[in-house]
């Protein structure tokens, strides 16, 4: 038998294990590299920082939006002046600033307000703005050659009143309690977002209780009262009759549409189809634990982003607590692929917030007053 032996250059071989390393870390950079990423500083807008209030866990007010046009919409609040404040000129005010896909500013909406926390807005689904300030629920129609737009009063919307809204932005939910003989009575009102001007569906003194989504045609409650503890779904206003989701499990989470639950807990999300199967699982590595308090959706659900939270120094056989060290922006398409990882800040501020496109190529994350808009691929 003859043998050959192979010589091989060190030098070339060398460069030849370089060459695949470069490929190999270029092609896993490209699964999850942000094409561009731009910051505003909303103080060059007037942003100012809201007043501290400590609460249980954290909520996200409705702040910020992206439009079908790719152009971002962030509101604030700020104080005015330090008059003493009355019912005609409170002394605050709620702000909305658009700004183009360029990043410039081509829309300035002042409201005012006579409360810090809350004040919000929504876009409903052909973009028309949504605003609650100064306990009412209001409409912005934008003028046309020029014009200056007005605003149309909706609803009263109270301290006591919550608003929710379908993720398709087709229906809005605002609930109050109002005096009547001496004992608070709910009002609930089902709004069609997406006829011009918004009509009324349905008004109602009762709804399921503890109901967690809505989506256009029902509402939609995990954990029900019952020993499996499974997600059912009531008709507008219907409180005695619901419809059994054994396939979406036990644990409710948020209901996409009638045919799709995303189930998101520390540990984890799974996409959930109409008959239970799962579109995609997400398990993110040892450590780190997702944020279950707020996640965000393209248009046709493909999409989907995340704020993950990485913990370290964890010991729990010595019953210590770890500290968080990092907190990042994953962003996951319908097959669990991740197409972005974004880090920002550890801390949450009153204003922290993330939102993504309809068309999913565009996210836009608000911390401390700082803008980030990143271009996804």
């Amino acid at each position: 038998m003859v043998t050959h032996e192979l010589k091989v250059d060190p030098h070339e071989f060398l460069m030849r294990v370089l060459l695949l390393f470069l490929c190999v870390c270029s092609v896993s950079y490209a699964q999850t590299q942000v094409a561009k990423v731009t910051k505003i500083k909303l103080e060059d807008y007037g942003w100012q920082p809201v007043p501290d209030r400590r609460q249980f866990g954290h909520t996200y007010s409705h702040n910020l939006w992206i439009d079908h046009k790719g152009r971002v919409l962030v509101g604030f609040t700020v104080r005015e002046d330090h008059a003493l404040a009355t019912r005609e000129h409170p002394g605050r005010s709620f702000h909305i600033l658009r700004f183009t896909a360029e990043g410039k500013p081509d829309l300035s909406l002042v409201l005012p307000a006579n409360d810090w926390y809350k004040n919000e807005f929504y876009l409903g689904p052909d973009d028309q703005i949504f605003a609650r300030a100064n306990d009412a629920l209001q409409l912005f129609s934008e003028g046309s050659q020029g014009q200056s737009g007005s605003w149309q009063p909706l609803a009263s919307c109270p301290e006591n009143c919550f608003i929710s809204q379908s993720f398709s932005r087709r229906t809005l939910l605002f609930g109050a309690k109002t005096p009547v003989s001496g004992r608070d009575r709910p009002t609930y009102t089902f709004l069609d977002a997406s006829s011009s001007p918004p009509r009324v569906v349905r008004t109602c003194s009762q709804m399921a209780p503890y109901a967690t989504s809505i989506t256009d045609k029902f509402v939609y409650r995990g954990n029900y009262d019952r020993d499996d503890d499974l997600t059912v779904r009531f008709s507008f206003c219907d409180v005695e009759h619901y419809e059994d989701f054994p396939q979406w499990g036990r644990g409710g989470g948020y209901v996409l549409n009638d045919e799709t639950l995303l189930k998101v807990d520390p540990f984890g999300a799974r996409l959930l189809g109409p008959e239970g199967q799962v579109k995609f699982s997400l398990k993110p590595p040892k450590h780190d634990l997702m944020d279950y308090f707020k996640i965000t959706t393209d248009e046709r659900y493909d999409r989907f982003a995340f704020m993950v939270d990485a913990i370290r120094g964890e010991h729990p056989l010595l019953d210590i607590g770890g500290h968080l060290v990092a907190r990042r922006v994953l962003v996951l398409d319908e097959t669990g692929k991740q197409l972005a990882s974004i880090p920002t800040d550890i801390h949450y501020h009153m204003d922290t917030n993330f939102s993504m496109s309809p068309d999913g190529h565009r996210l836009a994350i608000l911390d401390d007053g700082v803008l980030t808009i990143a271009e996804l691929q």
